[in-house]
């Protein structure tokens, strides 16, 4: 409770919230900007069309009551306007604004003649002036009307009751319904002032969230590359010694052996290689490089790599180049060619009989752009795990990883990648007939 107490009292909740005050002053300032413009236009018109049918009008004409409305008009918004517009947040700005809202109130009044139903324009403006969440505000705002009630209730009664029979203590009635009207608007003020504040506490402790966890994730990038580095290098050993070990005089059962030994070996370095990949990805650490590359020796060698393996099982490997395709093109091959490794590589590993058919073209309305499709006629995917598939850690099924290996970290890496790349990734699957998977990427010619 008071470690809660002592974070709620932490400077930076504070700046928090003077940051969220300061906006929210910012925007009544503008506001106000226009509705002072407004209320200018308004006491001119006022001053023609309904002062002279007042007490006024027996010694001023509609002449008289719109200069009225426009010279004191503009001493009223014109000040108030100019530092909204040089100085918007600041605390002189909207005392200022204040000051000449209410001193609009006052030049209404005086315009309609005393009427009651302009003094409801001193209400409106308070709840208006509400809109600042400064109490301070309100307050001053109150001040200046009250004051004018007093001044003008004795002096000048006509100018704010529109008649001087009973009118010496009616500024106690108008100055007690302004009052009433404060403390309503006072609770209100101060109620979304205790929300904003809870909102800053909030966002510190989002901040805050945010700063340990990019601790974290510091501490265990630096882990997963230290412990790489340590694996790497018995592990680089074994598979070296493996090599080795294969070319010399072996019976069946150690040849076996020996295979086994290597592919295990190979499947973790893919494993370490992955999880690296993801590491650098979540701390934007991950860099595409640009360079020129043969983009069909690349398609080439794709399909060299995975001929010996499709033959095995009995599949047909078709890998497509699109004739308008030019040779060379600028951008990351190494990370080209890890995307269709990894799509090419799930395509055989998930398909017993039939093709997969790799093909790349260019789009029609965007030359720079390039399409790539891996087809295959595999199990197929459920349409509720399509989702899922681009997750951390993720497969479409918990027999996935017993039959075929993997840990579901490929297509998250190809996702990302495609995307770092200025690209986008999409899957489309039928259970029993096959996957699709297509990607986009922008590649300039070289």
């Amino acid at each position: 409770m008071k470690q809660s107490e002592g974070e709620r009292n932490h400077p930076e909740v504070q700046k928090i919230f003077d940051q969220q005050s300061r906006e929210i002053h910012i925007r009544v300032d503008r506001g106000f900007k226009i509705l002072l413009l407004i209320q200018w236009l308004v006491a001119i018109v006022v001053g023609i069309l309904v002062t002279p049918s007042t007490w006024v009008g027996s010694f001023s004409g509609a002449v008289e009551n719109a200069l009225v409305g426009l010279v004191f008009g503009g001493l009223f918004s014109l000040p108030a306007i100019y530092c909204v517009h040089v100085f918007a947040g600041e605390r002189f700005t909207r005392y200022l604004v204040a000051a000449s809202q209410m001193c609009f109130s006052i030049l209404f009044i005086y315009l309609a003649g005393g009427r009651i139903e302009s003094h409801f324009h001193v209400f409106v403006s308070l709840a208006a002036l509400a809109f600042y969440k400064d109490v301070g505000v309100l307050g001053w705002a109150s001040f200046i009307v009250i004051a004018d009630h007093i001044l003008r209730g004795h002096l000048l009664p006509m100018s704010l009751y529109g008649q001087e029979e009973h009118a010496q203590w009616r500024w106690i009635e108008h100055s007690l319904w302004i009052l009433l009207e404060d403390i309503i608007l006072i609770i209100g003020i101060e109620r979304l002032r205790f929300e904003l504040q809870e909102m800053a506490y909030s966002k510190f402790q989002l901040m805050k969230a945010r700063e340990e966890a990019l601790q974290l994730s510091s501490i265990k990038s630096s882990f997963l590359s230290n412990m790489s580095h340590e694996i790497r290098t018995p592990l680089n050993s074994i598979i070296g010694f493996a090599d080795i070990l294969r070319d010399t005089p072996l019976d069946e059962e150690q040849q076996g052996y020996v295979g086994t030994i290597h592919r295990c070996s190979d499947s973790l370095l893919h494993l370490l290689n992955d999880v690296l990949d993801i590491s650098k990805i979540e701390n934007g650490l991950l860099q595409i490089d640009r360079h020129r590359f043969d983009i069909k020796e690349l398609h080439k060698d794709i399909h060299r790599i995975f001929a010996v393996k499709c033959q095995e099982k009995g599949l047909q490997l078709q890998v497509h180049v699109d004739e308008t395709i030019p040779s060379f093109a600028l951008g990351d091959s190494h990370r080209l060619r890890q995307i269709l490794m990894n799509l090419v590589g799930n395509a055989v590993k998930f398909t017993d009989k039939g093709s997969i058919h790799v093909s790349l073209h260019r789009d029609p309305l965007v030359e720079s752009r390039y399409h790539w499709a891996i087809r295959d006629t595999g199990r197929g995917i459920k349409k509720e795990n399509l989702n899922k598939l681009f997750r951390s850690f993720v497969q479409e099924d918990a027999t996935v990883s017993r039959t075929h290996g993997g840990t579901g970290l490929g297509l998250m890496i190809c996702k990302n990648l495609v995307e770092l790349m200025g690209g986008n990734i999409v899957v489309d699957s039928k259970v029993g007939e096959g996957t699709v998977f297509s990607f986009t990427l922008p590649l300039d010619e070289a």
